[in-house]
């Protein structure tokens, strides 16, 4: 059986509501340096225990008077039934982050479903004066609950996942409170399934890979880039841009080769890992330049478990390809034999 080692973990489950400028309204901030204002949180512990054993807290739900963006979106207000005198209401942002970071503790995975939160979150951090950098590690509950569930890549929605586990919905969605509550609740079932399959121990590591992978750092937005020289085709310029060394942006060490480098349409795609800073993609696309000749253009770049997962079905379907067609062409072969 394959293990984990995460006993005891405690995961953070939040949620949040933003309210967005109204583009007929002159705004006191460039939207996008603030793309949303976040005017609630909610969030709910829930802490691992065992394989099949896990504890969730009461949860945590705190409302913010917004600064810049007082007058309520049409569009959210739909959506989260609020109103602009609900945004007269709440603390100001700094005692609420405050207050809720003291709540998570010192100790925890941050959770979400999806991973946009996170990136209003940090605005919401950076425009209120704190650090952007929230806490190192974070799982995104969607791509695995599509893994363990559906082994699918696509993406659901809470609602969808609350169904699927049957789980009683005894309020509607769309409150920051209450989707934490239920996010928590399909995070505790993923989990439960995905230790479930790791016990059957029919998957491999490549297959089905370890928890930890799904698990990110979202402050680690250091990247590489770089460019081969120009070449009069295409097939000299991949060959070249995929000759690049492969080491962490961060640390520099050499990276595990996961994946090596495949082609899947007009790009070239890679999985890599370091042993300090996790999962990272590698993508090259060949470019052309006014002189009609062609040059690799090449990322490398930090990656979550459903990005991760991405490159790791491109490879699949790619190597299944390869099957088919050697499968084809032995069939053909004994068709003119028979000739």
């Amino acid at each position: 059986m394959m293990t984990d080692n995460l006993f005891p973990m405690t995961f953070v489950v939040f949620d949040m509501e933003w309210n967005q400028p109204i583009p007929y309204i002159p705004s006191p901030i460039d939207p996008k340096i603030l793309p949303g204002e976040i005017i609630d949180i909610g969030a709910v512990k829930v802490k691992m225990l065992s394989e099949n054993e896990y504890e969730l807290s009461r949860p945590f739900s705190v409302t913010i008077r917004p600064v810049y963006y007082r007058i309520m979106n049409k569009q959210v207000s739909k959506v989260i039934n609020k109103s602009t005198d609900d945004l007269k209401s709440g603390m100001p942002f700094p005692d609420a982050i405050r207050s809720f970071m003291d709540w998570c503790g010192e100790d925890y995975v941050l959770c979400a479903w999806g991973d946009s939160d996170i990136s209003i979150l940090r605005s919401n951090l950076k425009i209120h004066g704190f650090s952007s950098e929230i806490n190192d590690r974070f799982l995104d509950i969607q791509p695995l609950f599509g893994r363990v569930a559906e082994n699918t890549s696509q993406q659901r929605s809470v609602a969808y996942a609350v169904d699927f586990y049957r789980i009683p919905q005894t309020d509607d969605f769309h409150s920051a409170e209450r989707d934490a509550w239920y996010e928590a609740r399909v995070l505790k079932e993923s989990l439960i399934d995905y230790f479930a399959i790791r016990a059957r121990g029919t998957e491999t590591e490549q297959t089905f890979p370890n928890l930890r992978t799904y698990i990110s750092n979202p402050n680690l937005t250091t990247q590489k880039k770089w460019k081969s020289e120009a070449f009069p085709t295409e097939r000299a310029a991949s060959a070249k841009a995929l000759e690049e060394k492969m080491l962490c942006p961060i640390c520099e060490s050499d990276l595990f080769e996961e994946i090596r480098w495949f082609s899947s349409g007009h790009s070239f795609l890679s999985l890599w890992q370091c042993p300090t800073h996790g999962a990272l993609s590698g993508r090259v696309r060949i470019k052309r330049t006014p002189k009609q000749e062609f040059y690799g253009s090449g990322q490398l770049r930090f990656v979550n478990g459903n990005a991760a997962r991405y490159v790791r079905e491109k490879w699949q379907e790619k190597n299944e390809k390869k099957e088919e067609n050697k499968e084809v062409a032995s069939e053909c072969v004994k068709e003119c034999d028979k000739l």
